[in-house]
């Protein structure tokens, strides 16, 4: 790049370069790191996580650097616990690396210690929040594999201020990369016949789906789909589509809604709220256990309070039919454990048109 820049000066001036060059870039690097995350027991319901970071670092001495990087990672809360939580965040570390980080040893232990931002982004939404993070961690870069690309190995405390405090553990395993890589030389560049040369580039906009139906956000004319419906090119709920409403559950043998079915309906409700000519039938489905006439009564009941819910966030009555089924539509039948019985305890959303 320098040599680029050098020889472009010289051409147009109309003159020629004999130029050494120096070693160029060969303390840059790119790392991109597949994490695994133990979150804080702070972070109720949530047990484990995963992600990928992206670094940037540059050597100032065979020791001393610094990174900057940006950290995408998933919380998982598994079956029944709700939706899954995400965070984003990026760092600068300063990296102290106990051998040459250039040297022939067959590893390089480091040192690192950082301060950044992250944005958590959990249910309910009124909940997110972005917070300051900081945290220390060590670990373990080898020495050059194939042209310059080493296996990296780290571990992480990090302390994010994110509500009351969270301590996390991270540990990550991937590659890293070189930026350039330098070599002595001499280029002789002649002068040619000056000439300018305008080069248009357009750039491509970033592909954003906000709600994950596959179509970009600007195309899309009815946003916040729920997960699990198929859409149409422009982005609209495609009808006679059935999905089950994952964590949506009531208190034992009544119709309340659950805290954790609430906060799962909240994001639902946005479909009907992005989309007025949705109308959805809301099905309740019971197991076998108890009468025919009580599991009826019962489904119907807790089909009515996923409507009323929904109505009072926002959702048109007319956008919503409730129905009971109770145990006349088994997924597993007959049911042997209660994991059975689980299963055909659901409710369930069937897209009968689009108005």
């Amino acid at each position: 790049m320098r040599n680029a820049l050098i020889a472009a000066a010289v051409l147009a001036s109309g003159g020629a370069l004999a130029q050494g060059e120096e070693n160029v870039g060969e303390h840059d690097y790119l790392s991109v790191l597949p994490t695994y995350e133990i979150p804080d027991k702070a972070r109720t319901g949530v047990r484990s996580g995963s992600g990928v970071s992206l670094l940037y670092g540059h050597s100032f001495t065979p020791h001393l650097g610094i990174e900057g990087g940006a950290h995408w990672a998933i919380y998982a809360t598994g079956n029944g616990n709700g939706t899954d939580f995400y965070q984003y965040s990026g760092m600068v570390d300063l990296v102290y690396t106990i051998t040459e980080r250039q040297g022939s040893a067959p590893v390089h232990p480091f040192l690192l210690l950082g301060v950044g931002g992250a944005y958590n982004d959990v249910t309910p939404d009124k909940r997110d929040a972005a917070s300051v993070i900081y945290g220390a961690g060590a670990g373990l870069v080898s020495a050059d594999l194939y042209h310059g690309i080493r296996v990296r190995a780290e571990g992480r405390y990090i302390r994010d201020e994110f509500r009351a405090g969270n301590e996390d553990i991270r540990f990550s395993l991937g590659l890293e990369f070189p930026l350039g890589r330098g070599e002595s030389s001499t280029v002789t560049i002649p002068a040619p016949e000056p000439k300018i040369v305008e080069v248009i580039r357009e750039i491509p906009k970033p592909f954003i789906d906000t709600d994950g139906d596959t179509v970009a956000d600007e195309l899309d004319k009815c946003p916040d789909t729920p997960r699990g419906l198929k859409v149409d090119a422009e982005g609209c709920v495609i009808p006679d589509q059935i999905i089950e409403l994952k964590g949506v559950t009531f208190e034992f043998n009544k119709a309340r809604l659950t805290p954790n079915a609430e906060a799962v309906l909240d994001t639902v409700v946005k479909a009907f709220v992005g989309q007025p000519s949705l109308h959805v039938e809301i099905g309740g489905h019971t197991d076998s256990k108890g009468s025919d006439a009580y599991n009826l009564k019962l489904s119907q009941a807790r089909s009515n309070s996923v409507r009323s819910y929904l109505i009072s966030q926002g959702a048109k009555p007319d956008q919503l039919t409730a129905v009971g089924y109770g145990e006349s539509r088994l997924l597993i039948n007959p049911e042997t454990s209660e994991d059975d019985c689980e299963l055909n305890r659901r409710t369930e959303f069937k897209v009968i048109g689009v108005r």
